[in-house]
């Protein structure tokens, strides 16, 4: 399989998922989009966790990590405002903290 970039998975899914919210919450069929395997590697957000929602998947064979960002209330989930602007390319990065116990 040739590798893609994140722009040309963005319009792979923008051509074979319907709507941002489907992509987000894996609402999609994997072997449909022929773009190998999708991990789910972060999820963030929801109930008690304010308003910040987003979720980070992985194209394994591609490389290509896409965070998708949405807004979370309590009245009415989690809303994707910009569509499939809502998704960006991420890249995994360590960082050290200092915590004091």
């Amino acid at each position: 399989m040739e590798k893609l970039s994140f722009e040309q998975i963005m319009e792979v899914l923008k051509e074979k998922i319907e709507e941002v919210s489907e992509f987000a919450f894996d609402d999609f069929n994997e072997e449909e989009l022929g773009l190998g395997k999708v991990e789910e590697v972060e999820q963030v957000g929801g109930e008690d966790q304010g308003s910040t929602w987003y979720s980070v998947k992985h194209f394994v064979e591609h490389d290509v990590y896409i965070r998708v960002e949405g807004y979370y209330s309590s009245y009415e989930g989690t809303d994707f405002y910009d569509g499939w602007d809502s998704c960006r390319n991420v890249r995994p990065a360590e960082k050290t903290i200092t915590v004091y116990e």
